[in-house]
């Protein structure tokens, strides 16, 4: 066991160190509040996202089996490379809880079949049905890239913040609860002990009183 220095202030010190303790424990019970909360939001939306993108992507390839039936897949492929283009992203973020979340925003990825490329009077339906599928899929990746990389800096940092409180219930706390009580154990012990040897004194000091007080011997003359 520690050994420790049995003072008034050495107790007040520890005493004092508790409170601090407890206080910065439920400063991030309430941090880990607001981040759980913040990420039963994003958990529901990335979730219903994704069954959403499981659909489209459903959809998708059997509108590209279909038209690779119809038009073939060399056809496919040289519309794929015609219809090729980039899209504009910024990646913006806020914070919640000192964490910082995510959301993306993008330019339009839905196009009208005038702007895919090829002229739609010269190629078969099929293109804009699997062009349109395929946007539509792309578009809901898009969206969900930033709910899920919030999703996991969410996790994250909950973990640490649950570890953490754990840390100074389950440690810290009780450790310095615990000196402070071996503290006060020492210093009543030590007040105890100064007592009794007080009330020794005091009967010792009325004994010797006593037998002062007490007749004094006689002695003859020479």
């Amino acid at each position: 066991m520690e050994s420790l220095i049995a003072t008034r202030s050495e107790l007040l010190d520890r005493r004092r160190r508790a409170v601090f303790v407890a206080q910065g424990r439920d400063l991030l019970k309430d941090k880990r509040t607001a981040l759980v909360r913040e990420f039963r939001h994003h958990r529901t939306e990335l979730l219903d996202g994704l069954e959403q993108l499981r659909n489209l992507a459903v959809q998708a390839r059997q509108r590209l089996d279909q038209a690779t039936a119809v038009c073939g897949p060399e056809a496919l492929a040289s519309g794929a490379l015609a219809a090729a283009t980039g899209i504009g992203a910024d990646l913006q973020s806020r914070t919640v809880a000192g964490v910082q979340v995510f959301d993306l925003r993008h330019d339009p990825v839905r196009r009208n079949p005038a702007t895919r490329g090829w002229a739609p009077s010269l190629v078969s339906a099929h293109f804009d049905r699997v062009a349109l599928a395929y946007e539509e899929q792309l578009e809901w990746l898009l969206d969900l890239c930033a709910v899920e990389l919030s999703v996991r800096r969410l996790a994250t940092e909950i973990a640490r913040t649950t570890k953490q409180v754990n840390a100074l219930d389950n440690i810290v706390l009780p450790q310095l609860r615990d000196e402070a009580r071996r503290i006060t154990l020492t210093l009543d012990e030590r007040e105890r002990e100064e007592h009794a040897r007080l009330r020794r004194a005091r009967t010792r000091g009325a004994a010797l009183a006593a037998a002062g007080d007490g007749p004094n011997p006689t002695w003859s003359a020479a």
